[in-house]
């Protein structure tokens, strides 16, 4: 106990060195920073929007603003994974990530960024920080992108293990249920995918995914009865799509 004070009153006492040693930030300086903050967030509702122009005007301005600003970054780095630019959204998240080591939303975002450019390790590695970081309200996102992440990979049995792990905090997280009944189809497991596919029709409307998957576990049941409702329901509901185009081919 007198060990553990000794250290806690050493780390005060740094603390209290280093507080006298900073510098009050200006009125200048204050106000950049709180626009800056206002244009990162308005950059990221134009983003969500669809405005990729407006999103990086307001993005750049709150960089110029303050090139420090976590949320102008992270969100600059989404940015540039919508337009392509993987070199320059790595960048980005990498300089969020120095300046907020901690957030695991960044860490599941970068992680998103890292699969999709085929460093499956990595971005599996930043999943989990996200996931067991005991602040993060969503953990099971985390584990259904590991989740993901382990199956492109063509890790089967780590990607269902993660994606159980994800259930098990949301039973009814529907990226789980949809991809675990994918895995279990490509495992050979037609009626636990039916099983999957079933609790996740039950919770949410049909996809032109979902419903293309019903008829692959149906013909795999040999039930073709079911495969032809799912058919139609696919070709009524999504007669457009590139699952309804598939189906067709499949028949």
């Amino acid at each position: 106990m007198t060990h553990r004070i000794t250290a806690l009153a050493s780390v005060l006492l740094l603390a209290l060195l280093f507080a006298g040693c900073t510098t009050t930030p200006t009125a200048e300086e204050r106000s950049l920073k709180k626009a800056a903050q206002i244009n990162a967030r308005l950059g990221a509702n134009y983003l969500r929007q669809g405005s990729l122009q407006l999103a990086n005007e307001k993005l750049l301005k709150a960089l110029n603003q303050d090139d420090e600003n976590v949320d102008a970054h992270a969100t600059f780095a989404l940015l540039q994974m919508e337009l392509g630019k993987p070199d320059k959204a790595r960048r980005h998240f990498e300089t969020a990530l120095d300046l907020s080591p901690d957030d695991p939303q960044l860490q599941n975002n970068y992680g998103t960024f890292l699969c999709n450019q085929g460093d499956y390790d990595a971005g599996i590695e930043h999943f989990l920080r996200a996931a067991e970081n005991r602040l993060y309200g969503t953990p099971e996102y985390a584990y259904a992108n590991a989740g993901v992440c382990a199956h492109d990979a063509g890790r089967s049995d780590e990607a269902r293990d993660y994606l159980r792990r994800a259930l098990e905090i949301e039973p009814r997280l529907p990226s789980a249920l949809r991809e675990l009944a994918r895995l279990e189809l490509e495992r050979g497991r037609p009626a636990s995918a039916r099983q999957y596919l079933e609790r996740y029709h039950q919770a949410y409307e049909p996809t032109a995914q979902t419903l293309l998957l019903a008829t692959r576990i149906e013909r795999r049941l040999g039930n073709p009865d079911g495969e032809r409702e799912f058919g139609r329901k696919l070709l009524r509901q999504f007669p457009d799509s590139e699952q309804a185009e598939r189906f067709l081919e499949e028949r």
